[in-house]
């Protein structure tokens, strides 16, 4: 018995009751002890475990009471096939002669109890009584879980409302720089939207837990599941569980969008698909034949209100059982499960997004006030990823790198005219006003949460590892990895650019500087990683982006 909303579950004390044993005494002994002990239990009986096996496929049992010794079919694997037909079916052996391992392999199986011969009739009800029990308060959670799947669709009409007013701040905010100041005071109450949105789980996160769910639900050799972008008719990011290890999911983003293959076509029919045989298959595009090699397929396109968001796909060996009927339907409303939350959680990816793509036309514009940063950004964003991605940094740390890169100098809005093309040396007040600008850029981006660290690597980039760097004079690990990229990046780049105070350094004086300032204003590490740059690589970044 499955645990639905539309299900009537009986009560406590009734409960049907399936008794197998090759030896018809001890099934007359045991159905009879247990009607007199509970009359409320329905409890019938067999003697042949291939008809029990018949029964259990079309009838509805509580409870499989079996002998683990029989033959031609024996208890554990009637317990096997009885639980692929119902989860929640309660188990509990009786024995004999019993080993330690037949009692280890029952336990795995998912036996509760075991009853030796000969049986205490009290001990027996108990132990029935026990499992019964154990089996309702399963059948209320899983019953619970799917009411709040329910309730989570409820939550797309709010969702839905909070987008359109996201989108109509984000497109405000690239307008016109004239319209800065009111752009971003409309920013901040889309990023304040945005934080209420960020209430769902990151997309790639989801997707782990997602995958992990179909190998933990459904026996396979790998679970997969993958966004599909009905836009582009595609597949390009997919997460892979190993269920049978202890390896986290694999994120992987695809060389090229699987627009073809059987992901493809399954989302764009809408119907499960089952691969009985990969290598003779003509249904799998190149790159899926990279994923799975051999074996079989059953892919299952992930739905909402006859959208398709996404598509669940496992994976068995050529020698493994095929997919069941079961298995298909344990897919599908696995499926129906997951995709509110994919739906949602691709929703919110895209105006994350969005709103970084109005963040860089932000950044764009401040750079624009001044003839000599032009493309400084994008350049500091070229320098800083060779850096990040040659040190051992984690995958995290990269992305932030990258964002933060490029909007580094977000702050600069702070600046006056008066000092962005000032053509000498800057006042002392207009230095304590360009000072400000880290801190005022980690504060613009601070009401946008799901950027994490973001804004605290802007505020440091300024900062030397020998402490002597602003605006808070942060000295080595003190400053975070992240941020000690960025500023050898920047100050690359600054060297390397014209001011109205000063030419340009050439490309081979400004690694001399970086070598010399190794262990002062630079993380020596990061130093040592960006003189290794060949210097006709950091040549093409300036010929690309001046």
């Amino acid at each position: 018995m499955s645990a639905s909303g539309a299900e009537v579950l009986r009560s406590e004390e009734e409960a049907r009751i399936l008794v197998v044993d090759d030896e018809p005494e001890v099934v007359a002994l045991l159905a009879d002890s247990l009607r007199q002990a509970n009359p409320s239990w329905c409890v019938e009986t067999e003697t042949d475990p291939q008809r029990a096996l018949e029964r259990l496929a079309v009838e509805d049992f509580d409870c499989l009471i079996t002998d683990l010794v029989m033959s031609p079919v024996g208890g554990l694997r009637l317990a096997r096939e009885a639980r692929s037909l119902d989860e929640n079916l309660a188990l509990i052996a009786i024995t004999g002669r019993g080993t330690l391992e037949n009692s280890i392999e029952a336990m795995r199986v998912g036996f509760a109890d075991f009853l030796q011969k000969p049986f205490d009739l009290e001990e027996t009800s108990q132990a029935i009584s026990r499992t019964l029990r154990q089996r309702r308060q399963k059948e209320k959670r899983d019953l619970r879980f799917a009411e709040l799947a329910q309730a989570k669709t409820r939550l797309q009409t709010e969702h839905a409302q909070l987008s359109q007013k996201l989108d109509i701040a984000t497109h405000d905010l690239v307008l016109s720089s004239k319209r800065m100041a009111r752009q971003m005071d409309e920013l901040a109450l889309g990023a304040h939207v945005a934080t209420v949105l960020m209430g769902v789980i990151e997309l790639e996160d989801l997707l782990g837990l997602c995958a992990e769910l179909l190998g933990d639900r459904i026996h396979c050799r790998t679970g997969t599941v993958a966004p599909y972008e009905t836009r582009e008719n595609s597949v390009g990011l997919l997460v892979r569980a190993y269920p049978e290890t202890d390896d986290p999911p694999a994120l992987s983003w695809l060389r090229t969008p699987i627009d073809a293959g059987v992901m493809c076509r399954a989302a764009q029919t809408g119907k499960t698909i089952h691969v009985e045989d990969i290598e003779a298959s003509s249904l799998l595009d190149s790159q899926e034949r990279e994923l799975w090699h051999d074996g079989r397929l059953l892919v299952v396109p992930i739905s909402r209100q006859g959208l398709t968001v996404g598509l669940a796909v496992l994976h068995r060996l050529s020698h493994d059982e095929d997919f069941t009927a079961n298995d298909t339907k344990h897919l599908m409303e696995l499926a129906k499960i997951m995709a509110p939350a994919i739906q949602t959680a691709k929703l919110h990816h895209r105006q994350r997004c969005c709103i970084y793509a109005s963040l860089e036309t932000i950044a764009e514009t401040v750079e624009d006030r001044n003839d000599y940063l032009k493309g400084h950004s994008v350049r500091v964003q070229a320098y800083a990823m060779r850096i990040a991605t040659t040190l051992d940094l984690h995958q995290s740390q990269i992305g932030a790198v990258q964002i933060a890169a490029r909007l580094h100098d977000i702050g600069h809005i702070v600046i006056p005219e008066s000092a962005v093309n000032h053509p000498g040396p800057l006042s002392d007040e207009q230095w304590a006003i360009v000072r400000r600008h880290p801190d005022v850029g980690a504060a613009f981006l601070k009401p946008l949460d799901f950027f994490g660290e973001v804004g605290e690597i802007i505020r440091a980039h300024h900062e030397s590892y020998d402490g002597t760097g602003y605006p808070h004079r942060k000295a080595g690990e003190e400053i975070p990895a992240a941020a000690r990229v960025i500023t050898a990046a920047d100050a690359f780049d600054a060297m390397t650019s014209h001011r109205p105070y000063r030419g340009a350094l050439g490309i081979e004086e400004a690694r001399e500087q970086v070598r010399r300032l190794a262990g002062q204003q630079f993380d020596p590490r990061v130093a040592e990683v960006f003189l290794n740059i060949p210097a006709e690589a950091l040549a093409d970044v300036q010929a690309g982006n001046r």
